[in-house]
Formats: C-alpha cells, structure tokens, sequence
C-alpha cells in the first residue's frame, strides 16, 4: 500500500470484476484529487479534524491506504477500557465506523462525491485489549449506490479479534 493509488495496488480479482460492471471513471482504480489530501493529511497527522478524531476515538492512526484498502494503527488509552483491560464494545464499534467510512473515501473518483453508513455490523472473536490492535480495511464491493467494506483488527497475539462491515449509501456529483 502507499500513498500513490495506482491500479497495480488494487487485487485483480476485485479490479476485473469492477471494471466490467462498473462506470469508467469508478471502474479505472481512481481516488479523487480532494479525497486523497484528505487521506495523505490524515496519514501524516495534519488532518484538519485530526484532533477531533483523537479526542472522542483515541489513538487510531491511518498508516497507510491504497485505492480500495485502508491499514490502521489503534493505540487503546483507558478512557475506553472496562475492566482487565477489555475495550467496551461499543467504542470498539465506533472505531470500525470510522475506519470503513475513511477505507470508503478510497475510492471516490470525484470530489464531489460522498456516502454515508446505512449498515455497521460487528462480529467479536475474541475480546479488544490493551495496548493495541491493527486494522486491516477493504472495499469488497462497489456499485453505483453503495460501497461495501470490511475490516478485521487483529490482536497483538496476531488473532482475529473483530470483524466490521458496512454499506455505505453513495451520492453523485453527477449522473453516472
């Protein structure tokens, strides 16, 4: 993954699919000129809403995306631990919000073009605990109204802890 989205980061077997079905300009493995600044300026912390997100989230941190992927860093602090060092689920689910709506932004081709979540789903494996967890963020699917994603935070034993999934419902700056 890097900073430069290219279609030779995108898995052939989802890039094939999307370039037969879908419109030219979502199909060519594109993020838009406004929504990779927002991504490079998130990775390298300079986010305008970087404090924000640090301040009701925590420590989550984009290491690096690609078009359609997305990789996180999630340093827990306490203010979201239960007890034995356990994350309350909710904020665990929050975070997934998160992550899936920013490794969505990967792929908008224009700048116009925005989505919100219409579906989150969580599935535990194992509980989140302190120090940390990595999140590792897909689109599995994309139409021309909705984004699907997924990610799984892998514990620092390197288990799969949670799945997150999501639709995201997708506008247009223009017709399609």
């Amino acid at each position: 993954m890097g900073s430069e989205p290219s279609n030779d980061s995108i898995p052939s077997s989802l890039y094939g699919s999307l370039q037969q079905t879908m419109h030219p300009s979502i199909a060519q493995g594109v993020t838009s000129e406004r929504h990779t600044l927002i991504l490079n300026t998130y990775k390298e912390g300079a986010f305008e809403f970087f404090e924000w997100v640090k301040d009701r989230l925590g420590g989550i941190h984009l290491k690096d995306w690609s078009w359609g992927h997305a990789a996180f860093h999630w340093d827990i602090d306490d203010r979201y631990v239960i007890r034995d060092d356990f994350v309350f689920g909710g904020h665990v689910a929050s975070i997934g919000d998160h992550v899936l709506a920013t490794t969505a932004m990967t792929v908008l081709a224009d700048s116009k073009d925005r989505f919100k979540t219409s579906r989150l789903e969580t599935q535990f494996f194992r509980p989140v605990r302190k120090p940390s967890v990595q999140i590792n963020a897909r689109v599995i699917n994309l139409s021309r109204s909705m984004i699907n994603v997924e990610a799984d935070y892998i514990n620092d034993e390197g288990k799969l802890a949670v799945r997150v999934s999501a639709t995201q419902s997708r506008t247009y700056a223009g017709p399609l």
